[in-house]
């Protein structure tokens, strides 16, 4: 018996913090597309269920077109069942929408859905059962215990928490957890583990890496799970060291070796790390020019830190010793103090300077 664990797919969700207006709507649509892939990939794989464990949705904005994608797609899967347990952005759901027969929900207290000895449950926390539920989970140690629960993972109880110890000893084999957007399997006992299946795309740069579900096959008592990368695009932080890169063209070099074999198609941030002389030419505007069209997307942050030898200016008589040694003394704080240099240094030279 075959099963998949999904979670955080934050349909409809903004992403115009880094794309565009015109790509976040291609993206929302691409997430959409990989919900459908995912729900071929069941009904290819003769999965018997698919446990959505919570996030479905971003919040009340999403759309009736999507729900409405959402519910065709299911009901063109009648073999398969989906269990759908809200998380803490699923706060409008499917509204007045008519629900196909093989979409199954959750709610406050804890509901059992079973597939021969497989036992699926499952509970929506809230402020009020968010310390009884742990009292009121009920399983039995013959049957194949699955618990579907959204939250982070924790050593206390409390609302939107998952506590970890107090599910120990309950016969749970597997424990399927939404709310984090990474990867992670490990022991939660003698009897089990816990894993959160990451989100199915990633929508940030704080969602960096492969992403996709938890494939679990089920055989003699046994919960055996796998990661299944389904992502249709990846996003990548690529670190760039331009320490003793002075031209600008090295540090266009330095960076190309760093992307080389990444697909166009993925969404890269690459990282200017390490130090930085007065003489480096850093034009952060010349080198996205330079890797447009690169990538999907493209996006450019400065991390390395100005190196200023001390001794070099102490007694440099110049306009330009004078104003480090100014700027040096004065109470700003160290960034501050490499921004203004920066852009002195530059002033000083006949750049024109952007403020």
């Amino acid at each position: 018996m075959k099963f998949i664990h999904c979670s955080d797919i934050h349909l409809d969700s903004r992403m115009e913090s880094n794309l565009s207006a015109s790509q976040a709507r291609e993206r929302n649509a691409e997430i959409c597309a990989t919900f459908g892939r995912l729900v071929d990939y069941a009904a290819e794989q003769n999965v018997t269920a698919v446990l959505i464990a919570g996030d479905l949705f971003d919040t009340a904005r999403v759309t009736a077109q999507t729900v409405g994608f959402v519910l065709d797609r299911i009901a063109g899967a009648p073999d398969v069942d989906f269990l759908y347990l809200r998380g803490n952005h699923d706060e409008a759901a499917f509204g007045g929408m008519q629900k196909p027969e093989n979409l199954k929900t959750f709610s406050s207290e804890w509901t059992y859905y079973r597939y021969g000895d497989v036992v699926i449950a499952g509970l929506e926390q809230d402020r009020d059962n968010c310390l009884s539920m742990y009292r009121d989970l009920k399983l039995s140690p013959e049957d194949t215990n699955i618990v579907m629960l959204h939250g982070q993972e924790s050593t206390q109880p409390g609302e939107e928490l998952v506590c970890l110890p107090m599910l120990r000893g309950k016969h749970i084999r597997y424990l399927a957890l939404g709310h984090i957007h990474s990867y992670k399997c490990e022991k939660l006992d003698l009897e089990g583990k816990y894993c959160y299946c990451g989100c199915l795309e990633g929508r940030g740069f704080d969602e960096c890496g492969e992403k996709g579900f938890v494939l679990l096959t089920v055989e003699n008592g046994r919960v055996m799970p796998e990661f299944v990368p389904f992502a249709r695009r990846t996003l990548l932080e690529v670190p760039v060291d331009i320490t003793g890169l002075t031209a600008v063209s090295r540090i266009l070099e330095a960076a190309e070796q760093a992307t080389a074999g990444i697909s166009r198609e993925n969404l890269v941030k690459l990282t200017l790390t390490g130090s930085f002389t007065l003489e480096t030419q850093k034009d952060l505007h010349f080198l996205q020019k330079m890797l447009e069209g690169k990538f999907y997307f493209l996006k450019i942050k400065d991390e390395s830190r100005l190196k200023i030898e001390k001794e070099t200016y102490e007694h440099d008589i110049s306009l330009k010793g004078e104003f480090i040694r100014l700027v040096m003394a004065s109470d700003k704080t160290d960034e501050e103090k490499e921004q203004i240099i920066s852009c002195g240094i530059r002033a000083l030279s006949g750049e024109e300077v952007a403020l």
